[in-house]
């Protein structure tokens, strides 16, 4: 249980300031390591377990949702153009199938319990800050600088207002559960944690509200409803929808950032410009479409929407298709909707075995014993599904885990009857040892892993670094630029997906007059995973070893892609 808690908070405060990704990253190597830390304890239950038969996995609602989708998403490995990125993925989705299946079979349900309600100290304590930091109150972390934007600022230890505002989603409606079991007449919660749960609430809504992640708030307001319609008698729904409307409105009246964006939406939904009522995620969704279209059967990949996306996106800017010119980002991480992006991963293969899984996963939802557990239930999946449906939740360490262990709670197998059948099976205690080293294996792998690629950030960070000081002092030097390469090579071997090195690597030779060398890792980093600086960083080494027509061909490529590098061209090669 102390492993389990600790992958429930550490990793929503751990960051690396050194770091090329400061949040992300860290807070998914560590809950990666954590998650197999407590399975590697939980493997000792085996010994208890008398016979375990391959029939009877099956039987498991956790084993049944995850293996068909398991098995389709690591076969995508040998079809995708881009194995390093389906590498990575794979690693991520197998650890957390793991999490799953081990927490849903291992641990009781009080246990599981116990973990879920530990889950409002740390949604408490991430929205606080973030209100602190929403009024300038408390910044001590100094990592976005973002000033003219309170909302963007409002990062908290999550680094990103939506991921802080998804993050809170689940802690909302468990602390309406546990309001709810001190309420009822076998009152489940003592006075004090109900207070708690009560302060963690209206905390965390706040935050949320501060954040105006539009999704979110959506998701908690249905996860809600449909708690308090599963709860009360059928003759107060009314009084539900009612008092939902006037939450809803208090919050949007109370708080001016959100009245001003709802505000904004409503004026561009009337005229008829859903892309930016979506925030761009129109963006996302049509090239997940493209992708399906055209990788039916394989799609491109596990892990591979990112570096497929340019090429979707060019695909339909030729087919005259108009995508957000305004976003800061004009190249999408994610799809911003997971069922799209399962289908652009994985094909129509993906595409059913994602909705079989769903269909366990409701089926497990209806086996629970009516109350207010199903109630709780039906309420958090009702609210995953919702923000799948607009972002990214099991693809983000800080709300994936959690979300694997509500998910486990819920599929949490029936205790079984007792079986008297004579049929072929593998004692527990001779399972123990076996799968022990495995696990024992993997912590290594990954602790590794995490290793690496942290490394592989800073060291970027300290080439950008340096070499940055170098220049605004004119003492750049061919010493720097071979000390800065060779940390760059190591980089290269400890993280072959980080982009940055290539890049990195070509701008240093670019600085020091060897744009053919330069050249060479531009187009390297447009291989990995093309995006419209590289194209631009390529135009300009191009136009530096006067290859004007191919320098006037890259900018342009890059302008097509974010049409704002467009006032930067060099007129020579406009």
């Amino acid at each position: 249980m102390l492993a389990l808690w600790l992958v429930l908070l550490v990793p929503p405060f751990l960051y690396d300031p050194d770091g090329k990704e400061v949040f992300r990253l860290p807070k998914l190597m560590a809950s990666g390591w954590l998650a197999l830390a407590s399975l590697f304890f939980l493997t000792w239950r085996l010994r208890t377990v008398e016979m375990v038969r391959l029939a009877d996995l099956w039987r498991w609602p956790a084993v049944r949702a995850l293996a068909p989708l398991l098995a389709v998403a690591t076969c995508s490995l040998w079809t995708t153009a881009h194995p390093l990125h389906a590498r990575e993925g794979l690693i991520d989705l197998w650890i957390g199938a793991a999490a799953l299946v081990g927490w849903s079979l291992a641990l009781p349900a009080a246990r599981q319990e116990q973990a879920l309600r530990l889950l409002l100290w740390p949604a408490a304590a991430l929205a606080l800050f973030g209100i602190l930091q929403y009024y300038r109150l408390y910044e001590p972390l100094q990592l976005v600088g973002i000033s003219y934007d309170r909302r963007l600022a409002m990062t908290s230890w999550a680094g990103n207002p939506g991921d802080l505002a998804a993050y809170l989603v689940l802690p909302c409606l468990i602390a309406q559960w546990m309001l709810s079991r001190r309420w009822s007449a076998a009152a489940g919660t003592g006075r004090g944690a109900a207070v708690w749960a009560a302060v963690a609430l209206i905390v965390s809504l706040s935050a949320m509200a501060m954040t105006q992640t539009l999704v979110s708030l959506t998701a908690v307001a249905a996860g809600s409803f449909f708690f308090w319609a599963l709860v009360l008698p059928r003759r107060q729904t009314s009084l539900i929808l009612g008092g939902g409307a006037a939450v809803a409105l208090v919050l949007v009246l109370a708080v001016a950032p959100l009245r001003q964006r709802m505000a904004a939406k409503i004026g561009q939904a009337l005229h008829g410009d859903w892309n930016q009522v979506l925030t761009g995620r129109l963006d996302g969704w049509r090239t997940a479409v493209w992708m399906l279209r055209e990788h039916p059967w394989a799609g491109v990949g596990h892990g591979a929407f990112l570096p497929e996306f340019v090429p979707a996106k060019l695909a339909l800017l030729d087919r005259g298709t108009r995508f957000d010119a305004n976003l800061l980002q004009p190249v999408f991480a994610n799809a911003h909707n997971e069922y799209l992006e399962a289908a652009a991963d994985l094909g129509v293969p993906g595409l059913l075995a994602l909705g079989w899984a769903l269909w366990v996963l409701a089926g497990a939802v209806r086996a629970r014993p009516t109350g207010r557990e199903r109630a709780l239930a039906v309420a958090g999946v009702a609210a995953l599904a919702i923000l799948a449906l607009a972002y990214f939740p099991f693809r983000l360490a800080l709300i994936g885990y959690p979300a694997l262990l509500f998910l486990a709670w819920v599929m949490r197998p029936a205790d079984p009857e007792p079986d008297t059948t004579e049929r072929a099976g593998v004692r527990g205690r001779h399972l123990v040892w076996p799968l022990a080293a495995v696990l024992a294996l993997a912590l290594v792998g990954q602790a590794m892993r995490w290793h690496a690629r942290l490394t592989a950030g800073r060291l970027l960070v300290v080439v950008e670094t340096r070499t940055m000081a170098a220049r605004a002092k004119g003492r750049a030097s061919l010493g720097l630029l071979a000390a800065n390469l060779e940390a760059l090579k190591l980089a290269a071997a400890l993280d072959p997906t980080e982009i940055g090195v290539p890049l990195a690597r070509g701008s240093q030779y670019l600085v020091f007059g060897q744009p053919d060398l330069a050249i060479e890792s531009y187009q390297a980093a447009a291989a990995l995973e093309p995006r419209p600086e590289i194209y631009q960083n390529l135009g300009a080494a191009e136009l530096a070893d006067h290859r004007i027509d191919e320098a006037r061909r890259s900018f342009a490529l890059a302008v097509r892609i974010d049409p704002r590098i467009a006032p930067v061209v060099p007129p020579e090669a406009r």
